[in-house]
């Protein structure tokens, strides 16, 4: 039986939902990737790794990469990015593009989540706050991009049920197949 390791960088608690609630369906050991031993990596078949978005970067991804070449190549690996946007082929594609992970071999999954600017840290607020500016001000954003310009008056509350369940069929999957 394959082994998973779940890992996840959390700034308002809902990547880590995602992660716990994966984690628990295929009986994952799961750890924030600060707390991480990387000398265990060798006990895990299958690695995923879950962050937030913000500015189109999804949050710890190049700490995570940083160990592809010595401890993740020879795995299978699952990256989650999730962020309060749609999740449209368009926004997928833009996150693969920026993130760089058309040069890994990673099925990556774009999960929405909810959002709610008193939850964030004043730093990320004001982030937050030019981000929007610049969004609005965008001749090139589409009306799907520019519809979470209204998300600092109207908090988003959303729970991606179908994406879970996806990724976690294809956990099951990779599984089966490596005993077959």
């Amino acid at each position: 039986m394959k082994k998973t390791l779940i890992l996840y960088c959390s700034n308002t608690g809902d990547t880590k939902k995602y992660a716990e609630d994966i984690a628990s369906q295929v009986s994952a050991d799961i750890f924030p990737l600060k707390k991480f031993k990387w000398k265990k990596i060798d006990d895990y078949d299958i690695v995923l790794f879950a962050g937030w978005i913000m500015g189109g970067e999804i949050k710890g991804l190049n700490d995570f990469l940083s160990h592809w070449d010595d401890d993740l190549k020879s795995k299978d690996v699952i990256v989650i990015g999730n962020g309060m946007g749609m999740a449209t082929p368009e926004t997928r594609k833009r996150l693969i593009d920026q993130n760089l992970l058309d040069m890994y071999h990673i099925r990556f999954y774009q999960f929405q989540g909810s959002f709610d600017m008193d939850r964030l840290n004043l730093t990320n607020k004001l982030r937050m706050k030019i981000s929007i500016k610049r969004l609005e001000a965008d001749p090139n954003a589409t009306a799907a991009e520019k519809s979470i310009t209204t998300i600092i008056d109207n908090p988003i509350s959303y729970y991606d049920h179908a994406k879970v369940e996806r990724v976690v069929e294809v956990i099951h999957t990779i599984e089966r197949e490596a005993q077959a």
